[in-house]
């Protein structure tokens, strides 16, 4: 299975609100399970300077984590495919289902295996790099954002220059069209007062 990151705004989520969530969420993961598709609600972690949770999965594919959060009811904002950095020589922290429940406070004692500490610590720093590349996608997009209305203006702006130009050249067709239409008439009066003058000339 794959893991993804599924990010989640808590701006408008009281505490209890979260517990029912994710309540809900193990519980969708359990239906879904049960019609044969593999899932696994691996943890969460908070960002509480942030208002906004990071929540663990292990699925076959995006689109199951989508159907997870849409039988439960939760939303989210959106769905990230990371990598398990793990390394192979840690053994796995569950071995029993007594295991399985305890709290993750309960692990983190003097006492503690290094093993143990190392993946916790790696546990740590893997978050903490998924955070800042989610920060850096923040940025980005708001970067697209800025960008794509910056082009948006320099369209219109070049919408209103073309326009302009094409009134100018339309002015300058009809400034050449008049001034040939003056130019013909003063050849004319031209024409007639020399014909005239050659007339009285003639007659003398």
């Amino acid at each position: 299975m794959a893991l993804y990151i599924i990010e989640r705004d808590l701006g408008a989520v009281s505490p209890d609100q979260l517990r029912l969530d994710q309540r809900a969420v193990a519980a969708a993961c359990r239906q879904l399970k049960d019609r044969g598709k593999r899932v696994r609600y691996i943890n969460s972690a908070v960002v509480p300077t942030d208002g906004r949770a990071l929540d663990l999965f292990g699925a076959q594919s995006a689109e199951i984590i989508k159907e997870v959060h849409a039988v439960a009811q939760v939303s989210y904002q959106r769905i990230v495919e990371v990598l398990d950095l793990t390394p192979r020589f840690l053994s796995p922290i569950t071995r029993s289902g007594h295991a399985a429940k305890k709290r993750i406070d309960d692990t983190m004692t003097d006492s503690a295996p290094p093993e143990l500490a190392r993946w916790l610590a790696d546990g740590q720093r893997f978050f903490s790099l998924c955070l800042e590349q989610l920060g850096r996608a923040d940025h980005l997009e708001a970067r697209a954002r800025t960008l794509e209305a910056e082009n948006e203006m320099l369209r219109e702006e070049m919408a209103r220059l073309r326009h302009k130009a094409d009134m100018l050249q339309t002015d300058r067709s009809e400034m050449v069209a008049a001034f040939n239409d003056l130019a013909g008439h003063v050849t004319q009066v031209v024409d007639h007062i020399l014909q005239k003058s050659e007339d009285g000339e003639n007659s003398k």
